[in-house]
Formats: structure tokens, sequence, C-alpha cells
């Protein structure tokens, strides 16, 4: 008994799931797959390469807290291959996002390079040599 393939999908809590959407598509070339509204949330599902990312207003029950930028425990980033990183970051910081962490290389021999998108969800872009 365990896990089977990869994993599901992952969320992103933000009060505005279409404007998340619209980041995704710009800068990752996700694409809108579904809208629903499960358990009191407004939810957009995107789908980036293989990997789906649900955006979800926050529900009556959720505890949410601002950290104004702080790091807070739990998931660090999420990471996606990309085809041509050195393109993206440039396209990215002439369009104003934020890139923590420039371009370095990664174990393995490929390059990375972390920005911060809408929510302060940090995404990491790995290319493969």
């Amino acid at each position: 008994m365990g896990v089977i393939g990869g994993y599901h999908h992952v969320h992103i809590v933000s009060p505005d799931p279409e404007a998340v959407a619209r980041w995704l598509g710009e800068f990752l070339g996700g694409e809108v797959t579904g809208r629903e509204e499960p358990r009191g949330a407004r939810n957009v599902i995107v789908r980036i390469g293989e990997a789906a990312l649900s955006i979800r207003t926050p529900r009556p029950s959720d505890k949410i807290i601002e950290t104004e930028g702080a790091r807070p425990f739990g998931l660090d980033h999420i990471c996606f291959l990309v085809d041509d990183l050195k393109a993206m970051v440039e396209r990215m910081r002439a369009r104003g996002v934020e890139i923590p962490e420039e371009i370095f290389a990664h174990s393995g021999g490929s390059d990375a390079a972390f920005v911060v998108g809408p929510e302060n969800v940090l995404f990491e872009l790995i290319q493969k040599k």
C-alpha cells in the first residue's frame, strides 16, 4: 500500500484565483482546464506542463495569516523544468517579477533560478543541460 505515481495537485490560496491563473499563463505557459466551487471556495485549475495547480479562494474555515513577505514553515517552493531558463528569467525581470535568486548551477549540472509568483509563492525553474 502506498503512493501511486507522482503528486496529484497542489493548491494555492488566493483572494483572486483568476489573477493568479493569468500570471501562471503569462509566465509559465499555464492553461486553465477547469473552474469549480467545491466546499465553499472558488477554484481555478491550471495545467502547467504535466503538473496541475489549483488556485482557490479561502474557505470560511481557513485560518489565513499574513506573513508580510516572511517565509513561513511548510512547503518551500514549486519547481518546474523549463526549456529556455535565461530567456524566461529575462522576460520575467523585464515585466517586474521578483527574482530572489538569479541563475545558478544546480546539482546534477542543471541551471536554476527562483522567482516569486502571486501570493508570495516561490517557484524554482530548472533547465537541464
